[in-house]
């Protein structure tokens, strides 16, 4: 998942705006209101009430309005097959690491084949 805002959630008060850059594929969602978006390079703008989601197209500047009191929740897309299996690799390299980190390693010196002698 991606972390790019600090916040993914904000209350507003009626009249308040939000300004977003790079939301390119996110989703904003209602939880309580109502919502005016504007969207840079759209010509149309797009009204979202409580419970809607809208899916952030072109290059994800908008600028978010609320008509009354509202809670506003920033979704970020979902991992593309190729983060996921890059994160698992990750991971993966990780545990080895650690793995190697915490083996024993002995000489060939030490290690006895045979009898004694």
């Amino acid at each position: 998942m991606e972390t790019k805002y600090a916040r993914p959630e904000w209350d507003l008060q009626a009249g308040g705006i939000l300004s977003i850059d790079d939301a390119r594929d996110w989703v904003v969602s209602l939880a309580s209101g109502h919502a005016w978006l504007t969207l840079e390079g759209y010509s149309q703008d797009k009204w979202i009430g409580a419970g809607d989601r809208f899916h952030v197209p072109g290059d994800g500047r908008m600028v978010i309005e609320v008509e009354c009191d509202a809670r506003i929740r920033l979704e970020p897309p979902p991992a593309s097959t190729m983060q996921r299996l890059l994160a698992r690799i990750e991971r993966s390299t990780r545990r080895f690491a650690a793995t190697v980190a915490n083996a024993t390693v002995y000489s060939a010196e030490r290690i006895s084949c045979g009898p004694a002698r």
